[in-house]
C-alpha cells in the first residue's frame, strides 16, 4: 500500500506540474496575439506536451485558454488588497493593479463580444470588482439604506474602473501619481454622495 500511494502521489505532482506549464505557455501566448486567439497546438507546442495533452487536461481551447486567463488574474489580484476604510490605499492598491494589468485588460474588453472565452473572464471581471468596492467601502457602504448604497456603490465602481485609470493614463497622459490624486478626488466626491438625490 505505501508503495501504490507513493506512485499515485508521484502521478498526481506530474499531472499537476503538466498543467502548471500548460497554463504558463497559455498565458504567454495570449498576451503575445494581438487577437488573443493562439491556436491549440501553439499553447502545446510552447508548453513540450502533446495537442492531445492538453485536451486531456482541459477539454478544449476554450477551456485552457478561460483557465490560463483566470489563473494570471488571480495572481495579480493580491496588487489590489486594502484594509476596509483606507481610502487612499484603496485607490494606490487599485492602481497599482491596473498599471501591471490595465492595458491588457483594456485589450480584452475590446474583443469580448467577439470572443466568448474572454467575455466570461471580463464579466467575472466585473463581478470581482463590484466585490472590491463592496469589501474595501464597507464603512461608507453599511449605513446606508438600499436605494442609497447601490447608488454609492456604483459611483464608487465607477470612480475606481479601469476605464477611469486608462483615460487618465493613456489619453490625458498623467503619471502614476497624479492619476492616483484625481482617482482619489473622484473617490473621495463618491464617498461624500455628490450627485446622489436626496429623498
Amino acid at each position: 500500500m505505501p508503495v501504490r500511494k507513493y506512485t499515485q502521489t508521484r502521478r498526481a505532482d506530474a499531472t499537476e506540474r503538466t498543467r502548471a506549464t500548460i497554463l504558463d505557455a497559455a498565458q504567454a501566448l495570449f498576451r503575445a496575439d494581438p487577437q488573443l486567439d493562439p491556436s491549440l497546438d501553439a499553447v502545446a507546442a510552447r508548453a513540450g506536451v502533446s495537442t492531445r495533452t492538453v485536451i486531456r487536461q482541459f477539454g478544449s481551447k476554450e477551456g485552457v485558454m478561460e483557465a490560463a486567463i483566470a489563473a494570471g488574474v488571480a495572481e495579480t489580484e493580491a496588487t489590489r488588497r486594502a484594509e476596509p476604510g483606507d481610502t487612499e490605499g484603496a485607490v494606490r492598491a487599485i492602481v497599482a493593479h491596473y498599471e501591471e494589468m490595465g492595458d491588457e485588460v483594456m485589450r480584452w474588453l475590446a474583443l469580448a463580444e467577439r470572443l466568448p472565452v474572454v467575455r466570461r473572464v471580463t464579466e467575472r471581471g466585473t463581478e470581482a470588482h463590484l466585490e472590491w468596492v463592496e469589501a474595501v467601502f464597507a464603512p461608507d457602504l453599511a449605513p446606508l439604506p438600499r436605494g442609497a448604497r447601490r447608488a454609492r456603490r456604483a459611483a464608487l465602481a465607477t470612480a475606481t474602473d479601469v476605464y477611469v485609470w486608462h483615460l487618465l493614463r493613456r489619453r490625458e497622459g498623467l503619471g502614476r501619481e497624479a492619476t492616483v490624486g484625481a482617482m482619489l478626488a473622484l473617490v473621495e466626491g463618491a464617498r461624500a454622495g455628490v450627485g446622489e438625490r436626496r429623498r
